[in-house]
C-alpha cells in the first residue's frame, strides 16, 4: 500500500471503479465473471445505494489509499428475514489482497450492523473465504457450507489483530 487507508461511504462517482475492482477480483480462468457481476445489475445496485432510492437498500462501504478505490463491501438488510442482513459484495484489489483491507472493511461493515441490529439478529454470508468470516463468529450451514451464519451479538472484530 501506498499511504494511510480510509473507508468511506461509495459514493455515486465511485459506482463505475466499484464495478471494475469486483469483476477483477471474481473473473474466472475464461475471462468471465459471474452473472451477478454483470455491468448493468452491479452498476445500477451501486447507483441505487448512492441515491438512497430504497430505505432498505445495500450500504456499500469502499477502501480508499493514495485516492484510488481498493476494496469494498456491501450489505443490505436480507430479503428473508426482518431480524437479519447479509454481506451481498465484498472484495479487494487483486494487488491489494493479503494486506488487511478485506478485513478492515470487513469489520467496519459488522460493526455498522452491529449497531443497527439487536444482538439475537443475523449476518449471512455466502463465500469462498470461510476462514475470513469463520474468525469473526461466522459459522457454516449444514446443507450448503459456502453459506455462513453469525448471531450478531456473537460478532468478533479481528482485523485490528492483522494489523
Amino acid at each position: 500500500m501506498t499511504g494511510p487507508l480510509s473507508i468511506r461511504k461509495l459514493a455515486h462517482a465511485d459506482v463505475r471503479e466499484v464495478v471494475d475492482l469486483l469483476q477483477a477480483c471474481h473473473r474466472r480462468a475464461d475471462g468471465t465473471v459471474p452473472p451477478r457481476y454483470a455491468d448493468a445489475a452491479l452498476g445500477r445496485l451501486l447507483y441505487y445505494a448512492t441515491a438512497a432510492i430504497c430505505p432498505h437498500g445495500s450500504q456499500v462501504l469502499v477502501a480508499v489509499v493514495g485516492g484510488a478505490i481498493v476494496g469494498v463491501v456491501a450489505y443490505r438488510a436480507a430479503f428473508i428475514s426482518a431480524m437479519g442482513h447479509e454481506i451481498a459484495y465484498w472484495g479487494t484489489a487483486p494487488q491489494h489482497q493479503g494486506r488487511g483491507v478485506g478485513g478492515r472493511l470487513l469489520d467496519a461493515a459488522l460493526t455498522q450492523i452491529s449497531h443497527a441490529a439487536a444482538p439475537d439478529h443475523f449476518v449471512l454470508v455466502r463465500t469462498a473465504h470461510p476462514s475470513s468470516f469463520a474468525r469473526r463468529g461466522f459459522r457454516p450451514l449444514p446443507e450448503d457450507t459456502a453459506l455462513m451464519r453469525a448471531r450478531v451479538g456473537d460478532l468478533r472484530l479481528v482485523a485490528t489483530e492483522d494489523a
